[in-house]
């Protein structure tokens, strides 16, 4: 046989680069042995290497000032970042756009929200191109009253944001609870999602997928006045979590997220600027937050997640000390259920009783959990009150027409009587009527659902819970406790914050801190002896609190009584993204100004 040709490398980026050989311009000429990479094993690299980056440390670098700080990377952050790209963005109050919803002349064309879905799909050019000034002329009265200020070019968003969450990856902690949870649907209608663009995207993103029977119809949701129109579809978890997928690839951030946790926020002056501020932030990096680094920044947004802490019962306080592994509270049971579903459970693993203490759709989704596992013979869902049905976590109102209104009735109130709103708006617990009718065909079986109880006591006996309700019945025994409780969000849990609080001081209504409407750090306008009041404070000060953002749980008092879901991810997004655009815009045209003034003929000009 004759001698076989040597086969030719091609250079990285070759227009053919399935072709062992390509004689197009962009491919060398020299000869190698080595076989030719597949499509398969480029793409395995290349997210073996998105996930070294995302739990690994930026490089550091002393000098190096970041224009953003984005902590956290849930529904409110995500909602966020996709408003800083998007060119044409939906700036719309939560009122304007309820008004324009009653008639659909005034909203952005359908054909529009059509093409946005398409170009999502075709990547990340198609999505962040800019439009056209006709197109923008013939959107205006659709997209904002006003012409919003510039969007983030992507290159700049890659090289000076940065995204840090204690779970890694956007929305990963949603993800992984409702997989935990088994949770088949959303609690929240199907406009409701970060998409930046229009908020009927994710039902026109069903339809073009041919996904529409997964908008599921709330067949219990039969109110139809002028309170509450619709809609009457709420997103499968499947569908909801390819939507938001799809929108992290379309707009370029899928790789953004660094793992880790903000340790401290310590607001200074920068280096030879009086009046320009700058934040140093410590950040624990990596999942076992083992490399700990400070990053400059030059504004940073907080819209990391609640964190809720129950009061312990009487009852739990005198529980002997061996017991307390048995007994879990609600920020336990997650990581619990992903261990138990990490372990092959066997027929003779399985315990004979759990108890589920709860009253809110948590405790009772646990309990269907629960009920439908191989883990347990018996399930207990016990709650103190009678169960309260109600679709949503605020009454259906909130999301009609009058929407608008009642906000606008909600700012009109002091900061003590809007803490007031916000208790008697949200309640306590509740359960979607569906899910209500599950427990109900459940009991009996597996499953007893008692309600008007609380326990009373608790013993730990031959390496059993024995229980003690306060309904009469006579004690039983349990291998397990859940405490789906309710609990409070409250400012001091945030330890993060300390220091921040220390130099920029901030009013403090019932946990909740007094924000400005664009949900920067407000001055207090009660001053403690010993403080500077926020006219009193020097200008880098100032200038920092218009620079530090908040949103989710703890911009409750301005966004309203929905401020942690996903209607409040976008309310906040809209007011915080604005701000920020704002702001680099100004900057950038005050450097642009300062090189103009000192444009001497040296060489630096």
């Amino acid at each position: 046989m004759g001698k076989q040709p040597p086969q030719l490398s091609p250079r990285p980026g070759c227009s053919d680069d399935s072709a062992p050989i390509c004689d197009s311009s962009c491919c060398a000429t020299t000869t190698s042995s080595q076989p030719v990479e597949s499509k398969k094993i480029r793409r395995h690299k290349k997210d073996h290497a998105a996930n070294n980056a995302a739990t690994s440390a930026p490089e550091e670098d002393e000098t190096e000032i970041k224009d953003l700080l984005l902590i956290g990377a849930g529904c409110h952050g995500h909602a966020i970042m996709l408003r800083l790209l998007e060119p044409d963005p939906d700036f719309l109050s939560d009122k304007e756009r309820h008004i324009r919803g009653e008639n659909i002349d005034r909203m952005r064309p359908i054909h529009d929200v059509v093409k946005h879905i398409k170009n999502l799909s075709r990547g990340q050019r198609a999505t962040l191109r800019s439009k056209s000034r006709k197109s923008k002329k013939k959107n205006q009265g659709n997209s904002a009253s006003t012409e919003p200020p510039p969007h983030l070019k992507l290159n700049e968003v890659q090289k000076s944001v940065l995204v840090v969450d204690a779970n890694g990856g956007w929305m990963q902690a949603w993800k992984d609870n409702f997989d935990s949870l088994r949770i088949p649907k959303l609690r929240s209608l199907m406009n409701a999602h970060t998409d930046p663009f229009d908020h009927r995207s994710l039902e026109y993103y069903a339809e073009a997928k041919g996904r529409g029977d997964e908008l599921v119809t709330l067949t219990t949701l039969n109110q139809r006045d002028k309170n509450f129109k619709g809609p009457y579809q709420v997103p499968s978890t499947s569908i909801f979590n390819s939507f938001h997928d799809l929108l992290s690839k379309a707009y370029g951030i899928e790789d953004l997220v660094r793992t880790g946790t903000v340790v401290s926020i310590n607001p200074t002056q920068e280096d030879g600027k009086a009046d320009e501020p700058v934040f140093e932030v410590q950040i624990a990096f990596g999942k076992q937050q083992s490399i700990v680094r400070t990053v400059k920044t030059r504004r940073v947004v907080c819209s990391m997640g609640p964190i809720f802490r129950a009061s312990e019962p009487r009852w739990l306080q005198d529980l002997a000390p061996q017991a307390c592994d048995r007994v879990l509270h609600a920020h336990q049971i997650c990581p619990h259920l992903k261990q138990r579903r990490e372990v092959d459970s066997s027929a003779d693993d399985m315990l004979q009783k759990i108890l589920i203490v709860g009253g809110g759709l948590t405790s009772a989704q646990l309990a269907l959990l629960a009920t439908e596992s191989n883990w347990y013979k018996e399930v207990t869902f016990i709650q103190r009150s009678k169960m309260n049905p109600r679709h949503f976590d605020i009454g259906n109102e909130w999301m009609g027409p009058k929407r608008g209104k009642l906000l606008e009735d909600f700012w009109c109130l002091d900061v003590n009587e809007r803490v007031e709103k916000l208790k008697e708006t949200r309640g306590g617990g509740t359960i979607p009527p569906e899910v209500i009718l599950e427990l109900a065909a459940n009991q009996g079986k597996k499953l007893e659902v008692k309600e008007e109880v609380e326990v009373m006591k608790v013993q730990w006996v031959d390496d059993r819970l024995r229980v003690f309700l306060d309904d009469g019945s006579e004690p039983d025994f349990y291998d397990m406790i859940w405490l789906a409780t309710g609990a409070q969000n409250h400012i001091d849990h945030y330890s993060a914050l300390s220091h921040l609080r220390q130099v920029l001081p901030v009013d403090i209504v019932n946990g909740f801190p007094v924000l400005n409407t664009d949900l920067s750090w407000r001055a207090p306008t009660t001053v403690e002896e010993g403080e500077e009041s926020g006219e009193d404070e020097p200008t880098w000060k100032q200038v920092a609190r218009k620079r530090i953002w908040f949103t989710g749980a703890l911009a409750a008092l301005e966004l309203g009584p929905d401020a942690l879901n996903l209607i409040g991810a976008r309310h906040g997004s809209v007011r915080v993204a604005r701000a920020i655009r704002q702001d680099i815009a100004q900057s950038k045209a005050a450097a642009s100004l300062k090189e103009d003034d000192h444009d001497c003929g040296c060489f630096h000009c």
